[in-house]
């Protein structure tokens, strides 16, 4: 079936005549005998694919490709009904029908939209061609518009584009920076320990430098301190490069989470003894956690740890456990220390930042909270702290779990 023409002529029997010789041509033709009528058949297209709520389709049955109308009719007259149909279908090509044929009509009929004119009477022949570049001038302009309408979205893919690249950049630039910065961190970090270890070597094995033998005690303790610090920034480090890769495996369970706290305990008492603080654990005895047991014990010694080395003397640490949202376990390890301010607590997770105290006394490399976080989030968990200056710290890790009843507490 060829194109779908819409004639519209107040003369009847011009119109019948005209769509039977088009129909012969090719051409499936709809004749109307009115401007109101011909408006009648261009709305019901119109809500039918309002109903079905989508785009115009070229090729959607029911669709007029073309428009020829007389332009003296009753009515609407031929250039209104232009101007109607095309504020329907702006896609339609118009073509108008005149026996007046002056200069002002074919001007009016090509501002409201018209493709051409034709002068009444006409031959069939001269029709024709006319036909033929009114629908090629109609495919054309719909080709144009849909390529516009592509540009239009490829421009937008194109700033959205930019957007995600330049967003990338930015995250490449930081991750770069961070990347310096850990690794110049990291560098300065290796070489304190090993500092001190070939510095109390190189004394011991000195001829011209002499010692007593307690120095000489006191030197190799030096350097096995030294080498146990060096081990475990190691061995936290190979921790962290294996969960930033993905190659950390765990192996999660259901398990009693008593008898973890007390061997964490028992592991960590004798460094509270030292500094003579008071270790209290409190945890219900049928509280249990899904988590991997060997990396939930390092979770917990690490917090109890710095729990008791940034306490002030004499002080207190308290583990404690209840229930949390969503079907999870917190578990609390709270001290009397010091405490920390808003700015203190922005930088905590950040890797070798020790907050002020990388000249005190107490050891420790800058990567245990970073880890331990990272571990505890590896266990469908989170992390978190409170804390106020001058009163100590809490910092609690919630994982799936449950407290249960019967609070067990050990002084």
């Amino acid at each position: 079936m060829g194109s779908r023409i819409l004639i519209v002529d107040d003369e009847v029997a011009h119109m019948r005549a005209l769509c039977d010789t088009l129909g012969a041509h090719g051409y499936d033709t709809v004749g109307c005998a009115s401007g109101a009528e011909a408006m009648q058949a261009l709305q019901a297209w119109q809500a039918l694919q309002a109903m079905q709520a989508r785009e115009p389709d070229p090729s959607q049955g029911g669709r007029f490709q073309l428009l020829l109308a007389d332009l003296m009719m009753p009515g609407l007259d031929g250039i209104g009904l232009v101007q109607a149909a095309r504020a329907i279908d702006a896609d339609l090509a118009c073509i108008i029908m005149t026996g007046e044929g002056t200069i002002s009509s074919a001007v009016q009929a090509m501002q409201v939209g018209a493709l051409d004119y034709i002068l009444k009477p006409f031959k069939i022949s001269a029709i024709l061609p006319i036909l033929v570049r009114a629908l090629e001038t109609r495919n054309l302009r719909i080709q144009n518009e849909l390529l516009e309408r592509r540009l239009r979205e490829h421009a937008v893919q194109l700033v959205r584009m930019n957007e995600e690249l330049r967003v990338a950049r930015m995250q490449a630039d930081r991750a770069n920076q961070a990347k310096s910065a850990f690794l110049s961190n990291m560098s300065h970090e290796l070489r304190t320990p090993l500092n001190a270890i070939l510095g109390f070597a190189q004394i011991l094995t000195s001829e011209k430098l002499v010692s007593t033998p307690a120095q000489k005690k006191q030197f190799a303790n030096n350097i096995l301190l030294g080498a146990r610090h060096l081990l475990k920034l190691t061995n936290d480090l190979l921790d962290l490069a294996k969960i930033e890769s993905g190659a950390l495996s765990l192996d999660l369970e259901r398990m009693a989470l008593a008898p973890v706290l007390q061997e964490c305990r028992t592991l960590v008492d004798p460094q509270a003894r030292l500094r003579g603080i008071d270790l209290r654990v409190a945890v219900p005895e049928l509280a249990w956690v899904t988590a991997d047991r060997m990396r939930l014990k390092q979770v917990l010694i690490n917090l109890m740890s710095n729990a008791i080395k940034y306490n002030r003397e004499f002080g207190c640490v308290t583990v404690h456990c209840g229930a949390a949202s969503g079907e999870q376990l917190r578990i609390s390890v709270q001290d009397t220390g010091p405490g920390l301010n808003d700015e203190q607590v922005a930088s905590l997770f950040q890797p070798f930042n020790r907050l002020g105290q990388e000249g005190g006394t107490q050891e420790g490399s800058g990567l245990g909270l970073v880890l331990t976080r990272h571990l505890v989030e590896k266990m469908a968990g989170e992390m978190g702290v409170v804390s106020t200056v001058g009163m100590g710290s809490t910092f609690w890790i919630a994982l799936p779990g449950c407290a249960g009843i019967d609070v067990v507490c050990t002084a």
